[in-house]
């Protein structure tokens, strides 16, 4: 019964979440081609017009991207919020957890690490990460690196999507593999 519970909620979640989208393109929000959204409700509703994603964005989990900061409201400065537009470019990955705040702009090859707060403007080909967000690395010095790690580590052939569906040995193989590092799944 949970497995029928679960079903439907993830279905009606993602007819929700389709729904709100296409609400928020009807008011303007800018999507590219290949945005992958894996977030429930990312973008600021109150003003999606504001918001520019390029093509082949992925937005992970729990991310918010806003173009409103209702906090002069907390000083003294009441009847106003500050309002700014929100660019992300094209080849961008915002992790898990990450807020991009009003008024910035994210460059071309990026990738945000998870639990980042981008309160200001990200150049192109870079790798950030933190609160605030900092440049780490370069996109290139990032790609080189994980290629290298792809090559010196276990490989799983089974797409991400599909281990939902693992059978229990599979999952423990696969956690005995990964007992003391890490590894890669196909997308």
């Amino acid at each position: 019964m949970s497995k029928i519970k679960s079903f439907v909620k993830r279905f009606f979640n993602r007819i929700n979440k389709n729904s709100e989208i296409e609400t928020l393109l009807n008011e303007g929000l800018t999507l590219g081609e290949n945005v992958r959204i894996y977030s429930d409700y990312p973008f600021d509703s109150l003003y999606p017009w504001l918001i520019t994603v390029g093509n082949n964005v992925t937005i992970t989990p729990e991310v918010k991207i806003l173009a409103h900061d209702a906090s002069p409201s907390s000083v003294g400065i009441h009847n106003y919020a500050k309002v700014g537009c929100v660019n992300i470019g094209n080849n961008v990955f915002i992790g898990t957890k990450t807020v991009i705040l009003c008024g910035v702009s994210v460059g071309n090859n990026v990738v945000i690490g998870a639990g980042s707060v981008v309160n200001k403007d990200i150049p192109d080909n870079s790798v950030v990460a933190g609160n605030p967000a900092k440049v780490i690395c370069s996109f290139d010095e990032y790609k080189k690196s994980q290629l290298t790690k792809l090559e010196n580590h276990k490989k799983f052939e089974k797409s991400w999507k599909d281990w939902k569906t693992a059978t229990i040995e599979e999952k423990k193989e696969m956690k005995k593999l990964l007992a003391s590092t890490y590894g890669f799944v196909s997308e």
